[in-house]
C-alpha cells in the first residue's frame, strides 16, 4: 500500500511549489492570530441559552465541515448559513507535548456556538492542532502523554456535549507512520467507549511527501478523512498560482482525491477540504503565472472577490481557478483565489467521485456573502427523493455547466425522469427542451428539441459567435417543447468570458 502511496506522488516532485515541509494554511494563520486580542467568545453563553441538540436541519445530501476559526469575529458564527452546514469544528485544542494536555482550548469551555449551531441541528467537534515534525515526535512516540490528552478530550467533549475530535496533526515524520495509526486507533477506541456516537476525523495532506501517512488504515480508524485540497501554491511559491487547482500542473484536486480512492480509502469516508481564500503575490510581470519576488499574503474570499470585480477577473481553463494581476504604485501584483464558480467545480467531482462531503477553510472567510453558501445548496441539496429503476433516474434535474465561466465552449449536463405527464411515452420518456437566452431574454440558441428517454444527457454548447456576458439556458421536459403542461422548468446562469 505504501509504495503504491509513492509511486502515484512521485511525479508532483517536480513541482516548484511544494516543498516537504513547508508550514499548511492552518498552522500560518493559527501563528498569525496567536497574540489576538480575546474576543467577545470568551463570554458566557448567556445570549444563546444552552439547549438540547435539534435533530437533523439541513437536508444536505453530503456533509459539510467547516472549520471555524478562533480568530474569527466574535459575531461571525451568527452569520453562517446552518443549512448548508452540516458540522463545525472549532479551532482548537493547541497540544502541550510536554504533557499531552493543552496550552489553550480558545474558550471552548464558554463559547456560545456550540448551542447555538445544535439549535440548528449542526454538530460541533474539537479540533486538536499539533503542528512541526518535532511536536508530533514527541506526542507520537509517548502513550503516557496520548491517554493524557485522550482523557482531557472526553472531559472536554462531555462537558460542552461536543459531537468528536478532529485531529489535525501535521508535519509528521515516516518514523511515525505506524505509531500515528496507533494512536488515532486508541483515541477512536477510548472515546467512542465514553461517547458512542462520537465522530472521529482527521485533516490529511494532499500530498504525503515523506510517506508517514497509511491512508487505507487510518480511514478504516476514523469516521472519515478531510483532505485539506489547497496550498497547491503557498505564500513562499516561486511563481504565482491555484492555490487549489482542479486540473493541470504537475499535481491537482483531481490527482489528489483519485490517488487517496487508488490506495484504499472508501469515497464516502473522503471529504474534500476547498479554500475560502487565496494568496496576493508580488510578481515580475501581470502575465498568468508570474514569478513572484516577494512573500505572498493570504487573502480570504470576502477579500479577493471585491478587489476581483476592480481590477477584471480572468478564468484559468488550465486549472480552472480565477485569478487577477493588478498595480501597487510601481509593482504587479497576483492574485489567484477560489470563486462560487471554482468552488462548484469542485464540488462536481466530489458529486462525480461520490465522496462523503466538502471540508472548509475557513469559516467566517466568506464576509457574508450569499453566493458562497447557495453554490453549497446547489451542489449538495437534492431537488427531489432519487429512486433508480436500473440505471433510470427517477427525478428530473438541470445541472450547473462546465466550465463556468466557460470560452467558447461549456457542456451542460441534465437527467430527466419518467414522466408523469399525459404527453409521455409508454416506455417513459418525454418532450425535452434545452434552450440558451440572453439577458434580455432573446434565444441565442436551441440545444435539445425532441422527445427523449429517460437517463443523463450532456450537451456541448459552443458559443463563438456570441459576446462575452451572462446567459441563461433552460430546460423544459413535459408534453411539449412550448406549450401548457410542462411537467419541469429550471433555469440556471452561465458566464461566457473571452
Amino acid at each position: 500500500m505504501k509504495s503504491l502511496s509513492l509511486a502515484l506522488l512521485l511525479p508532483v516532485l517536480a513541482l516548484a511549489q511544494q516543498e516537504a515541509g513547508h508550514k499548511s494554511i492552518h498552522q500560518l494563520e493559527s501563528e498569525l492570530h496567536r497574540n489576538d486580542p480575546v474576543t467577545v467568545t470568551e463570554e458566557p453563553p448567556v445570549v444563546v441559552p444552552f439547549l438540547p441538540k435539534a435533530g437533523g436541519a439541513s437536508a444536505l445530501a453530503r456533509k459539510v465541515y467547516g472549520w471555524h476559526p478562533y480568530w474569527a469575529s466574535s459575531g461571525a458564527y451568527q452569520s453562517y448559513d446552518y443549512g448548508a452546514l452540516s458540522h463545525i469544528a472549532y479551532f482548537s485544542y493547541e497540544t502541550d507535548t510536554a504533557t499531552g494536555g493543552y496550552t489553550t482550548i480558545r474558550s471552548w469551555n464558554t463559547t456560545p456556538i456550540i448551542a447555538y449551531a445544535h439549535q440548528r441541528g449542526v454538530k460541533v467537534a474539537l479540533t486538536v492542532t499539533n503542528f512541526g515534525y518535532d511536536q508530533n515526535d514527541k506526542l507520537l512516540s509517548d502513550t503516557v502523554k496520548q491517554e493524557r490528552m485522550i482523557t482531557t478530550l472526553i472531559s472536554l467533549l462531555k462537558s460542552r456535549s461536543g459531537d468528536g475530535v478532529n485531529f489535525d496533526l501535521e508535519l509528521v515524520l515516516n518514523t511515525q507512520r505506524a505509531n500515528l495509526v496507533s494512536f488515532m486507533r486508541r483515541a477512536s477506541t477510548r472515546i467512542k467507549a465514553e461517547i458512542p456516537l462520537a465522530e472521529i476525523s482527521m485533516a490529511t495532506p494532499a500530498v504525503d511527501w515523506s510517506g508517514s501517512w497509511d491512508f487505507a488504515q487510518l480511514a478504516q480508524v476514523c469516521d472519515y478523512l478531510i483532505v485539506m485540497g489547497y496550498a497547491y501554491y503557498y505564500g513562499g511559491s516561486s511563481t504565482a498560482g491555484p492555490v487549489a487547482p482542479l486540473a493541470g500542473e504537475n499535481y491537482n484536486i483531481t490527482r489528489t482525491i483519485d490517488t487517496y480512492l487508488a490506495v484504499g480509502v472508501p469515497p464516502q469516508k473522503l471529504y474534500l477540504g476547498v479554500p475560502w481564500y487565496g494568496y496576493d503575490w508580488p510578481v515580475e510581470s501581470s502575465v498568468r503565472m508570474a514569478k513572484t519576488t516577494g512573500a505572498g499574503s493570504s487573502r480570504t474570499y470576502a477579500a479577493a472577490e471585491p478587489m476581483a470585480a476592480l481590477y477584471g477577473k480572468v478564468f484559468d481553463q488550465a486549472t480552472k481557478v480565477p485569478w487577477f494581476a493588478y498595480h501597487d504604485g510601481a509593482s504587479w501584483r497576483q492574485v489567484w483565489y477560489d470563486d462560487s464558480a471554482s468552488l462548484a467545480m469542485k464540488y462536481g467531482l466530489v458529486n462525480a467521485r461520490n465522496l462523503g462531503g466538502i471540508g472548509i477553510w475557513a469559516l467566517s472567510y466568506d464576509g457574508g456573502r450569499p453566493e458562497i453558501w447557495s453554490g453549497i445548496k446547489s451542489a449538495f441539496t437534492p431537488t427531489g427523493v432519487e429512486t433508480f429503476v436500473g440505471d433510470v433516474p427517477q427525478r428530473l434535474e438541470l445541472l450547473q455547466n462546465y466550465p463556468n465561466p466557460f470560452n467558447p465552449t461549456t457542456k451542460i449536463e441534465f437527467r430527466i425522469s419518467n414522466f408523469s405527464a399525459k404527453g409521455g411515452s409508454a416506455s417513459g420518456g418525454g418532450f425535452v427542451s434545452l434552450r440558451v437566452f440572453d439577458v434580455l431574454g432573446r434565444e441565442v440558441a436551441t440545444l435539445v428539441d425532441e422527445m427523449r428517454q429517460p437517463g443523463f444527457y450532456t450537451v456541448q454548447w459552443d458559443a463563438s459567435l456570441l459576446p462575452s456576458g451572462v446567459y441563461l439556458y433552460r430546460l423544459c421536459a413535459g408534453e411539449t417543447s412550448i406549450g401548457t403542461g410542462r411537467s419541469f422548468i429550471e433555469t440556471k446562469r452561465m458566464t461566457l468570458l473571452r
